[in-house]
């Protein structure tokens, strides 16, 4: 739990690297300790083994106008010490996970994250993580590509960063983002009102040897001197106190909007979640997306798995109303959670002149139409009219989950906007600037499936050499899967 030490204006957090033994914790942050100019302190090791921790103490960079103390820390490795590891791991603001990201090794440090990923998401607020892909020289070392597919898998809102503990290469950059994401935990237990103030339970390595002395090394499933902060070569990265520029009073400022380019480092508080949307901002921002208007006014750009969108009213003048607008959107964002795709985001950049633009930024995922279309593909007429009363029931489904959110949050049923296992809204939630709705006509039963899955089953008839087997499979399944609204649909194309 992160603290306020008041007595030294200070706020002070602990940065806990967690990983598989061996894969480069303790050389992190050695190397860590070096480029910042400070020293690492090591109670006890056997063979070049860390039996109890690592310890790093660094000063630099504000918020909120105190001075922030990073207590750096890592875990020992080794299964015999896992207590020892759960105890200082549960003591994080953030957690940097340390993977050897060579063949033979990824999957050790997969399971590693999916461990400690079960109890960070279950903190309040979450705690954040960072992947640190280590051993990024080595010869075998998983393609980046692969490395990303598997993280998606395990965490998909999860960063990562590659790097080579022994040269340093991204070893600032990992523990700078691990820093953002203590720091957006820090507001927002702040805006909670449960930042404890006082001196840190923990403030030099000899107390927290003391704390550890007595745990069991079992297997488990599961001086008051502070550096000096002056010349901090981070100090300008930590600057968490949004900055809000204000534009002239006459015509000279600027009046092309200013096109928006992500960028993980840009202010708390302007990010929506604040964990996990620094941690999407980090993937996204290496896909060099460059967002284009449409002719309606919004912004659009896609690719590589991800999806950025404004409306053309979600620019403002002042970036209090824009924080106050993505503050009531977050609120539902999070109020219909369960009928929204996972790996979503709302984000208050600016725009130029003073502006601020508000996006969204979503995970793409595959809709209904693509996995329907994909299960047709030269499939015999028994496996088309499956996928088709699937599609049906999936879309009905929809309907009467999606219908629970009209109120504020519109979700039109589609087979481009539903998708998942169970019905979830894979589009982009459009929401007007004044809080209310879009005009959108919402239909149900026949009439939904006629127009979603009607041109479907006409295309089907039309271009296949096999209709009559068709349409006597779709009639067999329509009746068998007890869809009156899939029966008319067949009833009216035969």
């Amino acid at each position: 739990m992160p603290i306020i030490d008041e007595e030294r204006d200070m706020l002070v957090l602990r940065i806990v690297y967690d990983g598989a033994p061996l894969s480069g914790k303790t050389t992190t942050l050695r190397t860590l300790a070096e480029s910042l100019g400070v020293t690492t302190t090591t109670p006890e090791e056997r063979n070049g083994r860390t039996l109890y921790f690592d310890w790093v103490d660094y000063v630099g960079g504000l918020f909120d106008g105190r001075k922030i103390r990073c207590q750096i820390v890592s875990v020992p490795g080794q299964s015999e010490l896992a207590e020892r590891r759960r105890v200082i791991v549960e003591t994080a603001d953030a957690v940097v996970l340390v993977a050897d990201s060579r063949r033979g090794r990824i999957d050790e440090g997969m399971m590693a994250l999916g461990n400690l990923l079960t109890w960070c998401r279950g903190q309040s607020p979450p705690i954040g993580v960072v992947v640190q892909a280590n051993k990024r020289d080595a010869a075998d070392a998983l393609p980046v590509q692969a490395l990303r597919s598997q993280l998606g898998e395990v965490a998909p809102t999860s960063a990562m960063v590659e790097t080579v503990a022994t040269s340093g290469a991204g070893v600032r950059e990992a523990f700078v983002f691990a820093v953002r994401l203590a720091l957006d935990r820090v507001r927002s237990l702040t805006e909670r009102g449960l930042m404890e103030r006082g001196r840190p339970k923990v403030e030099r390595p000899a107390q927290l040897l003391d704390a550890l002395t007595g745990v069991s090394v079992a297997p488990v499933s599961w001086d008051d001197a502070v550096p000096d902060a002056s010349d901090s070569p981070l100090e300008s990265l930590l600057q968490a106190a949004p900055v809000v520029a204000e534009g002239p009073d006459d015509d000279s400022w600027e009046t092309a909007e200013r096109v928006f380019a992500p960028d993980p480092m840009m202010p708390g508080g302007f990010i929506w979640p604040p964990v996990d949307g620094r941690a999407m901002l980090h993937e996204v921002v290496k896909l060099d997306l460059v967002p284009e208007r449409t002719r309606g006014g919004d912004w659009w750009a896609s690719g590589g798995g991800w999806r950025f969108h404004s409306a053309a009213e979600w620019c403002f003048d002042d970036a209090r109303e824009g924080r106050a607008v993505l503050i009531d959107q977050a609120r539902l964002h999070a109020m219909h959670v369960a009928a929204l795709s996972v790996g979503r985001a709302l984000l208050l950049a600016e725009a130029g002149g003073g502006r601020h633009r508000l996006w969204q930024l979503m995970r793409v995922h595959a809709s209904l139409r693509e996995t329907l279309f994909e299960a047709l593909s030269a499939a015999p007429p028994r496996d088309c009219a499956q996928a088709l009363a699937s599609a049906a029931s999936h879309l009905l489904e929809a309907r009467r989950v999606f219908r629970r959110t009209e109120a504020r949050v519109p979700m039109p049923c589609t087979l481009w906007t539903v998708g998942g296992a169970r019905p979830v809204f894979v589009g982009v939630v459009r929401i007007a600037r004044e809080g209310g709705t879009r005009d959108i006509e919402e239909i149900d039963g026949e009439e939904l499936i006629a127009r979603e899955l009607g041109p479907v089953v006409r295309g089907l008839l039309r271009d296949r050499d096999d209709p009559e087997e068709v349409l006597g499979a779709l009639e067999h399944l329509g009746a068998c899967a007890h869809s009156p609204p899939l029966a008319a649909l067949i009833a009216a194309e035969g």
